[in-house]
C-alpha cells in the first residue's frame, strides 16, 4: 500500500488525524505526509482550523457553526468602533526590494529557521541588520518574514518606480540585552502583515480588522488552542486563500532563493523567507481577536470587572487602609505612599508621574505589597525598559523571583525555575521565628516614625501660631517704645494688670453715672473722697504710663472732667491689649524655641527610614521563605504536574516541537496554578495566548506610560482585572493615531457612541486622559520628588510645565558630569540655515555639523564615558545627524559604546541619557509650517530636555530662539541666558574676611533682610560666614566652616508671614536629609528669633563653633 493510500485509509478510519501523528506512525518525515495531503490527496480530504484532517464526505463542523454574533452592549459598540479605527490606521511592514546602494532592510534566507538557530544570525547580512537595530532599538524591530509578496509602486512625486517587499507572516525576533546572547525567534503566534491584507482583500478599512480576525480564526490563531507549526500554517494559508496571487507555491520545506527578490519583476506571493527590519508596530499583537471576543460578551459577563466599571461610568469608592499596612522595602515619600495605599484599595487610582519622580519605585513597592497581601497584579507597559527596571528591582529583593514576565520564550524558563523552586523549598520553625522578629521590629519602627511625623506636624502648627501671634503684635511693635516691647517680652503683665485694675475700680467709683440710686442722691457728700482716691490710684500707676506710652488727662478728676478720664481708660485698656499680644507672642516664641528643632527630627527620620528599609528588606525575604509552607496539598499536586510538563517544555529544546497533548495539558493547568503567581508583567500589552482571558482574573492591573497608550489596547487587560492603576504624565507624549479626526467622528456616530462615550474617542484621548476624567479628586495622586536630573535641567520644566510643583531631590554624586564644571545646561550658539527636504519636515545642516563636532569633542577628545543621546523635533534632522555620524567611524564606534541614540522625541519617551544634545533646528529660513509644529507641541520639548541626567547641551541658534514665536523656546532661551549670568563658582572653604556688611552676591533677590541681620550679628561676634554658598542644587543662606565640620544656617525669611504647609515642610526635610548625607550640620532660625532674640541665635552658633554641638 502506497503512502497516500495509507494516509487516506487512516483518515477515513479515524477522522481528525494530525500530520505529525501520521508521520510518526508511518515512520516518515512530517513534510512527506504534508506533501501527500496537499498534493495527491488534495480534494479527497480537508483540514479544520485545529489542523486535523477529515475525509471530504464528513461534514465540516465549522461550516455549520453559527457565525459569531455581536451583542448589543456598550462594550460591543466600543469594541467594534475600535476595530474599525484600527483598520483605518496605517500599519504593516514594507521595505524597498532593491536600491542603488545595496543597503537593504531585509536579507533573504535559504531555509526557515527553528526557534533559536544561532547560525542564522552569524551571516554578514544578518549582522548588518542587527547593527541597524542596535543603533535604533527603540524605533526598529526585526522580524522573520514568510512567505513574501512584492508590491509595485509608481511614485507620484518623481519618475521612480519599483517594488516593495512585504512578508505575509511576521515572527518577532527577540534581542536579549545580555552581552553575547543570541537573538531568538518567537514562532508561537505570527503577526499578519496588514499591508498585505489590505491589498488582497476587497473590504474597506472599517472592515479590515474583521477580515484579519476571520483569517486568524481560519488559521487556528485564536489563542484558544495550541499554536500551529510554521510549516502547517503556511500550507493551510495556501489552502484557505487559494484565490490570492500565488506566483510560487507555498512550500516551507523548500524555500526558493533564485532569482533573488531584487531581480524579480512581477507582483504576487513568493515562497521566500527573509529577515526584515521595520518600525515597531503601535498595535497590540492579537488585539483584534480579543476585541472581537469582548464584543460577544453579555453585560453580566463583564460588569464586575474594571472594564465594566469604566464603561458604566460608576467607580465605587472604598475605605483606605492605614499606612502601617504597607512594607516599604524601597523607602517611599508621602505621595508615593499615598499612591500605593489608594492603589491597594480603590477601584481606580491615577498617578501623575512627571519625569524622574520615582514611578518605578512606586510600581516595585506596589507589586511587592500586592504579593504581601496575597493579591494578584498585572503590570503592563509598552516600554520594555520600564518593565526591565521593575523586574530587576523587585526580583533582586528576595531569594526567588516574584515578578514573572509573559510574552516571549526566554521567560518560560524563568517561570519553570520559579515554580520548581517553590515546590522544592521548605520553611522551618526558625524561619517563622525570624519572620516574627522582623515583623515586630517593623512595627516598632513605624510607630517611631509616626511619632516623629506627629512631632513635625506640631512644630508646623506651632510655627503658624507664632506667625499669627507675631502679626497680631505688629501694632504693639509700632505703637510702644522698643524698650517697652523688650521689657514686656521678658516679664509678666500681672503687676501692670493689677495696678490698672485698681485704677479702673477707682474710676468707676468716681463716676456718678455708674453709682446706685442711693449713692447718686448722696453724691454731693461722697464725691470728694472718691476723686481723691482716684488721684491716689493714678499715682500708683507710676512707670506703667511710660511703659505703655500713655499720658494722664490735663484736668484733675471732677464731674466735668470725668469724660477725659474715661477716654484715658480706653486708651490704657487698648495699650494693655497690645501688651497682652506681646506677651502671647513671646510665650509662643519661647515654646517654638523650646520645641525640638526640625533638623533634629529630620536627622532621626533619615536614620529611621534607613533602618526601616533595611528591616523591610529582611522582612520581605523572610516572608518569601515562609511561602512554601503555605501551599496546600492540592497546590502541591498541581505544581508537581505542572513542573513535570515544564521540564518537558525545557528539555524539548529550542529546535524541536512540543507534543500537542503535552501542550494542551500544559495550557490547561496554567490557569489553575496561576493563583500561586502573584505578580505578572506584559511588555507589549499583548496578552493573547499568554494570560487567561478571564473576567477579573487579576485583582489589579497597573498601566505604565498610559499617556502614550491607546484605549483600545487596554480593554482586554481591564476585562481581566477587578481594579486599575493608571500611571502617566499629561505633559509628555500622548497617544498618536494616524486616524484623521473627521474619520474618528464619523465612526463614533456610526456606532452611536457620541452621546455617552465621546471621551473614549480613539484618536483624541489616551488611556491616561480617559482614566483621569473618571477618577474623583482624591483619586489622582501626583508624584513630586524629582531624582533624575541636574536642577538646572529640570527647573525649567518645573516652572513652565509643572507650575513649580516638583521638588528637586537629585543626588549629584550619581551624575556623570562631562567636565568639572557641574552646570547642568549649556547652549552652543550656531547661526544656521533651515531648509525643507522633499520628504517634508525641516533640516539645519550647519547645526547638524556643529552637533557632530560637539559629540567628537565630548566622546573622542574628552573621552567622556557616560551615555549620550541626540534628540530633535524633526525626523529629517535626526536622520541627517545620523548620516553625518556614520561617516566618522571612530566617532560612531565611541557613540555605540555610549549607548548612543539619535532620534525624534517619541523614541526617547521613558528613556534617559547622562548627556543629551538637543537640536532645535529653528533658525533663518524656517517655514511657518515648521514653526506651527513646534508651537503646538510643547510636550515634545518637555520630554526632550528631561531625558538628560547630568547635562543638557543645546546646539542651535540662540538668537532666533530668544525672538521666536514659539513661546516655550523663547522662555527657555531666556532661562539659559540667566543661568549663564549667575555666578556658580564655588568659594574655597578657607575664606577671606568678607567684612561686617553683607557682601554682594549673584542672586540678591533670594536674600531676605533677616539673613543680612544675622550675618552682621555673627560677624560682630567673631563668626565668619559665607552667604549663598552653593552645595549641589542648594544655595545655603549662611555657611560656617570649622575645620572638617560644616554648618548650614537657614533663616525662614522667604516664608515669613506665610502659612507653613506640609508641602513646605516636605521640601525642607528633603533638603535637610541631603545636607546630612553630604556631612553638613543644619541649624534653622525662624525670623521671629532673628528679630526678637538675635543674641540667642548668635549664642547657638557660638555653641556649635566652641563646643561642637
Amino acid at each position: 500500500m502506497s503512502l497516500e493510500e495509507q494516509v487516506l485509509e487512516k483518515i477515513k478510519t479515524v477522522p481528525g488525524q494530525l500530520a505529525r501523528d501520521m508521520a510518526s506512525e508511518f515512520g516518515v518525515d512530517k513534510k512527506t505526509v504534508n506533501s501527500v495531503l496537499y498534493g495527491k490527496l488534495n480534494g479527497l480530504v480537508w483540514q479544520d482550523k485545529r489542523y486535523r484532517w477529515y475525509p471530504k464526505d464528513q461534514l465540516r463542523q465549522q461550516d455549520t457553526e453559527r457565525a459569531a454574533q455581536y451583542e448589543n452592549t456598550p462594550l460591543a459598540k466600543l469594541a467594534r468602533y475600535y476595530l474599525a479605527c484600527m483598520g483605518q490606521d496605517e500599519g504593516g511592514v514594507s521595505v524597498f526590494a532593491a536600491n542603488q546602494y545595496g543597503d537593504l532592510d531585509y536579507a533573504e534566507l535559504e531555509e526557515l529557521p527553528s526557534l533559536s538557530n544561532g547560525r542564522l544570525f552569524h551571516g554578514l547580512e544578518a549582522q548588518r541588520l542587527l547593527g541597524k537595530i542596535r543603533k535604533d532599538r527603540s524605533r526598529l524591530a526585526m522580524y522573520l518574514g514568510y512567505p513574501c509578496t512584492l508590491k509595485y509602486v509608481q511614485s507620484k512625486k518623481s519618475n521612480w518606480s519599483g517594488y516593495f517587499v512585504e512578508p505575509l507572516f511576521l515572527f518577532s525576533v527577540e534581542l536579549d540585552s545580555q552581552p553575547g546572547s543570541q537573538p531568538k525567534i518567537d514562532l508561537t503566534f505570527p503577526i499578519i502583515n496588514q499591508s498585505v491584507l489590505k491589498r488582497f482583500t476587497n473590504v474597506d478599512r472599517e472592515a479590515l480588522m474583521d477580515e484579519l480576525v476571520q483569517l486568524e480564526d481560519e488559521l487556528g490563531l485564536s489563542g484558544e488552542i495550541d499554536p500551529p507549526e510554521l510549516d502547517e500554517l503556511a500550507h493551510r494559508l495556501g489552502a484557505v486563500r487559494s484565490e490570492w496571487p500565488w506566483i510560487e507555491s507555498c512550500d516551507p520545506d523548500n524555500i526558493v532563493t533564485d532569482p533573488p527578490l531584487t531581480q524579480i519583476d512581477g507582483e504576487g506571493i513568493y515562497n521566500r523567507a527573509v529577515l526584515i527590519v521595520g518600525e515597531r508596530s503601535p498595535f497590540t499583537q492579537g488585539l483584534e481577536s480579543e476585541l472581537k471576543a469582548l464584543a460577544g460578551l453579555q453585560l453580566p459577563q463583564y460588569q464586575d470587572t474594571a472594564l465594566g466599571q469604566w464603561i458604566s461610568g460608576e467607580i465605587p469608592a472604598t475605605a483606605e487602609e492605614s499606612a502601617s499596612a504597607l512594607i516599604e522595602v524601597l523607602p517611599l515619600n508621602s505621595e508615593q505612599r499615598h499612591a500605593i495605599l489608594r492603589a491597594m484599595n480603590q477601584n481606580l487610582t491615577v498617578i501623575t508621574g512627571p519625569p524622574g519622580t520615582g514611578k518605578s519605585q512606586v510600581v516595585t513597592d506596589l507589586l511587592l505589597n500586592a504579593a504581601w497581601q496575597e493579591k494578584r497584579v498585572l503590570f503592563a507597559s509598552k516600554n520594555n525598559k520600564a518593565v526591565d527596571v521593575v523586574e530587576v528591582r523587585l526580583n533582586n529583593l528576595g531569594p526567588r523571583p516574584i515578578l514573572l514576565r509573559v510574552g516571549s520564550n526566554q521567560y518560560q524558563t524563568k517561570l519553570a525555575e520559579y515554580l520548581l523552586g517553590l515546590l522544592s523549598a521548605t520553611s522551618t520553625a526558625d524561619d517563622q521565628s525570624v519572620f516574627n522578629e522582623s515583623w515586630d521590629i517593623h512595627k516598632r519602627f513605624e510607630e517611631r516614625l509616626k511619632r516623629l511625623d506627629d512631632d513635625l506636624g506640631c512644630i508646623v502648627e506651632l510655627r503658624n501660631q507664632v506667625d499669627a501671634l507675631e502679626r497680631a503684635a505688629e501694632d504693639a511693635r509700632r505703637e510702644l517704645p522698643t524698650e517697652t516691647f523688650t521689657l514686656l517680652k521678658n516679664s509678666g503683665l500681672e503687676e501692670i494688670q493689677y495696678v490698672v485694675a485698681r485704677f479702673q475700680d477707682a474710676l468707676r467709683n468716681a463716676t456718678r453715672a455708674r453709682q446706685s440710686f442711693v449713692k447718686r442722691l448722696l453724691w454731693g457728700f461722697i464725691k470728694k473722697e472718691r476723686f481723691d482716691e482716684l488721684e491716689r490710684t493714678v499715682a500708683g500707676l507710676g512707670d506703667v504710663l511710660s511703659l505703655l506710652a500713655v499720658s494722664l488727662p490735663n484736668d484733675k478728676p471732677t464731674d466735668d472732667s470725668i469724660t477725659q478720664w474715661h477716654e484715658f481708660e480706653n486708651e490704657l485698656t487698648a495699650r494693655i491689649e497690645l501688651a497682652e499680644r506681646i506677651r502671647d507672642y513671646s510665650r509662643g516664641l519661647q515654646d517654638l524655641q523650646a520645641a525640638r528643632p526640625m533638623e533634629s527630627i529630620a536627622q532621626e527620620q533619615a536614620n529611621l527610614i534607613e533602618q526601616l528599609a533595611s528591616n523591610a528588606e529582611a522582612l520581605w525575604k523572610n516572608w518569601l521563605r515562609l511561602q512554601p509552607s503555605k501551599l496546600s496539598q492540592s497546590d502541591r499536586t498541581l505544581l508537581s504536574k505542572y513542573s513535570a510538563l515544564l521540564k518537558m517544555v525545557i528539555e524539548t529544546g529550542p529546535d524541536a516541537r512540543l507534543g500537542r497533548e503535552v501542550y494542551r495539558q500544559y495550557a490547561g493547568l496554567f490557569p489553575k496554578v496561576a493563583h500561586l503567581l502573584p505578580c505578572w508583567a506584559v511588555t507589549s500589552l499583548s496578552a493573547r495566548g499568554k494570560l487567561p482571558f478571564e473576567a477579573g482574573f487579576f485583582d489589579l492591573v497597573v498601566f505604565d506610560e498610559a499617556s502614550q497608550c491607546d484605549i483600545a489596547s487596554a480593554l482586554p487587560l481591564l476585562y481581566r482585572a477587578k481594579r486599575a492603576v493608571v500611571i502617566g504624565d499629561p505633559k509628555q507624549l500622548s497617544h498618536i493615531s494616524g486616524l484623521r479626526r473627521g474619520q474618528d467622528q464619523q465612526l463614533l456616530e456610526k456606532f452611536d457612541l457620541v452621546a455617552e462615550y465621546a471621551n473614549w474617542a480613539y484618536s483624541y484621548n489616551s488611556l491616561f486622559d480617559l482614566a483621569a476624567g473618571m477618577a474623583d479628586g482624591g483619586g489622582i495622586v501626583g508624584l513630586r520628588d524629582h531624582h533624575r536630573s541636574h536642577a538646572d535641567i529640570i527647573e525649567f520644566s518645573n516652572r513652565f510645565f509643572y507650575e513649580g510643583r516638583l521638588r528637586v531631590a537629585t543626588r549629584y554624586e550619581n551624575l556623570k558630569f562631562p567636565t568639572s564644571n557641574i552646570t547642568g545646561v549649556r547652549w552652543v550658539h550656531i547661526d544656521g540655515k533651515v531648509s525643507r527636504p522633499s520628504a517634508g519636515g525641516a533640516v539645519n545642516p550647519m547645526e547638524a555639523d556643529a552637533i557632530v563636532q560637539t559629540l567628537w569633542h565630548l566622546v573622542v577628545e574628552q573621552g567622556y564615558c557616560g551615555t549620550v543621546g541626540v534628540v530633535s523635533p524633526f525626523r529629517a534632522q535626526a536622520n541627517l545627524i545620523r548620516q553625518k555620524i556614520s561617516k566618522k567611524a571612530e566617532l560612531e564606534q565611541r557613540l555605540i559604546n555610549a549607548d548612543f541614540l539619535v532620534d525624534t522625541v517619541h523614541k526617547f519617551q521613558g528613556d534617559e541619557r547622562d548627556v543629551m544634545v538637543f537640536s532645535p533646528v529653528l533658525s533663518d529660513g524656517i517655514s511657518q509650517g515648521a514653526i506651527g509644529f513646534l508651537r503646538n507641541n510643547g510636550n515634545l520639548f518637555n520630554v526632550a530636555i528631561t531625558r538628560a541626567r547630568a547635562m543638557l547641551l543645546v546646539v542651535g541658534d540662540q538668537h532666533a530662539a530668544s525672538q521666536s514665536e514659539v513661546g516655550y523656546l523663547r522662555e527657555f532661551a531666556a532661562y539659559v541666558k540667566n543661568l549663564e549670568q549667575e555666578n556658580r563658582v564655588h568659594l574655597e572653604q578657607q575664606i577671606d574676611d568678607l567684612g561686617p556688611q553683607y557682601p554682594v552676591v549673584s542672586n540678591p533677590e533670594r536674600v531676605s533682610d533677616w539673613e543680612r541681620i544675622l550675618y552682621a550679628a555673627l560677624y560682630r561676634a567673631g563668626i565668619r560666614t559665607l552667604p549663598q554658598y552653593q552645595v549641589e542644587k542648594y544655595a545655603l543662606d549662611l555657611a560656617v566652616f570649622d575645620g572638617e565640620r560644616k554648618l548650614d544656617i537657614e533663616v525662614d525669611g522667604e516664608r515669613y508671614h506665610r502659612q507653613w504647609t506640609g508641602e513646605l515642610c516636605r521640601r525642607d526635610q528633603i533638603r535637610n536629609h541631603r545636607m546630612f548625607e553630604l556631612g553638613w550640620d543644619v541649624m534653622r532660625f525662624w525670623v521671629y528669633e532673628v528679630r526678637d532674640d538675635i543674641d540667642g541665635c548668635v549664642s547657638r552658633v557660638k555653641q556649635w563653633v566652641e563646643k561642637g554641638i
